[in-house]
């Protein structure tokens, strides 16, 4: 039933009122069962304050019986306690536990003696269900001992105990009255609710007839019969409502004419711009695929003459050191003829590595590789630079890293040679640090400088191919730029990625994490890859 005025098929009237409803009855039951339980522990305070009173005053009336173990001294004692309404049984005993008188009908638990019995006055010892158990000790007053100096204040003297009592009250009477008041409470409280909620039906009616007429202009509005206008009727918030409601459809009236004299002229304006778009998406796919491609062939041509170059170069510099030193100007060209040749070679290699990744043409092969001497590696290669601009050179290489690992170890070689050759570029006499770490599914390889670190605005394109951090006119750093580009790529073909962290003065940080095992990322040089691993 709540759930079907709740539903969504529900009208606003019908939600309000259940939810109304059962705020209504819930607050009432509230209301009733917490009225009914301050009250019930009421009556039963009452009840145990009664006990305690009545097992105290039994306990007084029973010393004597106690002291002499005589039964019939606490006859009409016991019988005027039972005579008290929820009294069911009294009972005396000595301090060992003895019974000296009972009376009424027969306990389901029995006190047993011990220290807990001989407290200062009556207590509850035992509550149930059905009774409440009532223990008191019986004491006898000590003559006082005069004191020993009238200087020496008096000492009460503790009465000694001769026993107990045990008084049993039925808690009958006490369920009865908490079911009564539980009754009335619930009573009263649903009385109550009924007539609030007969108010606020009466009320809800009156906000929500206009907004259900409301409603069905709407309605009929949405199934497109014309532009109806809404009554401004009923409360304040439902007349604005009717009002904002007529001024929309009549701006929807002028909207509607207006759209319709421009919807040829769009529809055409549209269609060119897509024919434009598409045309002009084709059109840069083609060129740079054919860019690519153009690079890609012409690999052999370019490095062709250059090693030839380089190695003439090189035995003309071996002949030259067998000869006399008459020609040290001929070697000296001859090795910067060398060191050009190197540096056009490095920089074209660069570039046709770029345009072979572009192509897709880039492939992994993977081969046990000796990470330890693969750094070092890497490291000599790099020491010259460093040594030339004054840098400092650091390994920090843990020991699991120093294993044998699958990998393809020229890309790996070449993605820490870019690395740190731009770390050593752009610090000067400072610090540049690489940490190798192995985790058991992925290779940490961070290369930290001190150097004159990146803004936000050049970090965010420091990895495009053909760029720099500094791209002004003087390019104090030299290079083509494609170092970092170059290196990303790579380790995205091995499945991994590159992290950057800098700040202007203050150096940076590069983060490579390759997933291990090494794998050819999706679409690039699987063969390859999967063929060696």
């Amino acid at each position: 039933m709540l759930r079907r005025f709740l539903s969504r098929q529900a009208s606003f009237r019908d939600q309000l009122l259940a939810a109304v409803t059962v705020g209504v009855l819930a607050l009432a039951l509230l209301a009733s069962l917490l009225t009914a339980w301050m009250e019930s522990r009421k009556l039963r305070e009452e009840l145990i304050q009664q006990g305690r009173q009545v097992t105290a005053t039994f306990a007084e009336q029973a010393v004597l019986a106690a002291l002499f173990a005589a039964p019939e001294n606490a006859e009409d004692a016991a019988r005027a306690t039972l005579a008290f309404p929820g009294v069911r049984h009294v009972a005396l005993y000595d301090r060992r536990g003895q019974p000296i008188l009972q009376e009424g009908a027969p306990p389901a638990w029995t006190p047993q003696p011990g220290p807990a019995l001989a407290g200062p006055g009556p207590r509850v010892a035992r509550e149930g269900p059905g009774a409440v158990h009532f223990v008191a000790p019986v004491r006898s007053r000590l003559p006082e001992a005069e004191p020993a100096s009238p200087f020496q204040p008096e000492e009460p003297t503790e009465a000694e105990p001769l026993g107990y009592v045990h008084v049993v009250v039925d808690k009958a009477s006490l369920h009865a009255a908490q079911r009564g008041i539980l009754v009335d409470t619930l009573a009263v409280g649903l009385v109550s609710a009924l007539l609030l909620l007969a108010v606020l039906s009466l009320l809800l009616r009156r906000l929500t007839d206009p907004l259900q007429e409301l409603a069905g202009i709407m309605e009929a509005a949405r199934r497109g019969a014309g532009a109806p206008r809404a009554p401004v009727a009923g409360p304040l918030e439902v007349r604005r409502i009717a009002a904002t409601f007529n001024a929309m459809m009549a701006a929807l009236e002028d909207r509607d004419r207006r759209l319709r004299q421009h919807a040829g002229e769009l529809e055409r304006l549209v269609a060119e711009r897509t024919r434009e778009l598409v045309q002009a998406r084709d059109e840069a796919l083609r060129a740079s695929r054919y860019k690519s491609e153009f690079l890609a062939s012409m690999s052999h041509e370019l490095r062709t003459p250059l090693n030839a170059i380089l190695g003439y170069t090189e035995m003309a510099l071996e002949a030259l050191a067998e000869g006399p030193e008459a020609m040290p100007e001929l070697q000296e060209d001859l090795r910067r003829v060398h060191r050009a040749a190197g540096r056009l070679l490095s920089m074209i290699n660069s570039i046709l590595d770029l345009a072979k990744i572009e192509a897709g043409r880039m492939e992994l092969w993977l081969e046990p590789t000796d990470l330890g001497e693969l750094v070092q590696e890497v490291l000599d290669t790099v020491r010259p630079l460093a040594e030339k601009n004054g840098d400092r050179l650091e390994l920090a290489l843990e020991q699991e890293a120093s294993g044998q690992l699958l990998m393809d170890a020229p890309k790996l070689r070449q993605v820490l040679v870019n690395l740190l050759g731009n770390a050593v570029k752009f610090t000067q006499g400072g610090v540049v640090r690489l940490r190798v770490r192995h985790r058991p599914r992925e290779l940490l390889l961070a290369v930290e400088d001190t150097g004159i670190g990146m803004s936000p605005e050049q970090q965010a394109h420091v990895f495009e191919p053909f760029r720099q951090a500094d791209m002004s006119t003087t390019r104090r750093f030299g290079g083509t730029g494609l170092g970092l580009s170059i290196a990303r790529n790579l380790v995205e073909l091995m499945g991994g990625r590159i992290e950057l962290r800098s700040a202007p003065g203050r150096g940076s940080t590069f983060t490579v994490r390759i997933p291990l095992p090494v794998r050819a990322a999706a679409g690039q040089g699987e063969g390859a890859a999967e063929g060696v691993a």
